[in-house]
């Protein structure tokens, strides 16, 4: 097993990269603000490495490269066709209409998507990033298991996929001294908030603490 720099060297190095030139990148994430506490969580555990789980466009992605310079992430997804269902599904929306007033430009985004490809638009997003970045392409968990195979040793890992309690059992259980934090706190009121449930569950079972900001939030040990 090859651990910590040097499996990320090497994930880097069987990882290949579609060419992404002329594919339009489109920079919108469905988070819902809050990712400062992330910020703090990164600065203060002097984190080396994230690991995301869901990714969507990478726009979260781009913002953790961009905000933390010396900060690498590897970021798992499926990156499938359900990811253009799922813009399709946010057409004429508050919060894509927020990013995108035009409803002409929705449109594009959705047009540019389909025929381009969410992985390729994804990394479109990233491109400037691939010394520092690494696209996982496959399912959580068992993804998870796969980098843990591999080595790789995450000092934070940022949730933001299905609403249920897999991806904190795993993670925690793959990577106990890495900081958990995630999205979707404040995800759909009318089922009483799953995110949260999930959350606060498992932070009794383990005995941490939890910090919430808009939709992110935070286990403190």
């Amino acid at each position: 097993m090859i651990m910590g720099d040097n499996a990320f060297k090497t994930l880097q190095a069987a990882t290949d990269w579609p060419d992404v030139r002329g594919v339009q990148p489109w920079d919108y994430t469905l988070g819902g603000g809050g990712r400062e506490l992330v910020d703090g969580v990164i600065r203060d555990s002097g984190a080396q490495l994230l690991l995301e789980i869901g990714c969507f466009l990478c726009a979260s992605t781009r913002r953790w490269l961009t905000v933390h310079p010396d900060l690498n992430v590897i970021g798992v997804d499926p990156w499938d066709d359900d990811l253009i269902r799922q813009v399709g599904r946010y057409i004429g929306r508050p919060n894509l209409t927020r990013k995108y007033p035009d409803a002409a430009v929705q449109q594009q985004m959705l047009a540019d998507v389909t025929a381009n490809g969410p992985f390729k638009t994804a990394l479109a997003n990233v491109v400037e990033f691939k010394d520092r970045f690494i696209p996982y392409r496959g399912w959580s968990p068992e993804a998870l298991h796969a980098l843990k195979d591999a080595g790789i040793e995450p000092d934070v890992i940022y949730i933001d996929c299905d609403k249920k309690p897999d991806e904190l059992e795993v993670s925690h259980a793959l990577w106990p001294s890495a900081r958990i934090t995630g999205d979707d706190w404040h995800w759909s009121r009318t089922k009483g908030y799953p995110m949260r449930q999930v959350v606060y569950a498992f932070a009794e079972k383990y005995g941490f603490t939890v910090k919430a900001e808009w939709a992110t939030w935070i286990l403190i040990p």
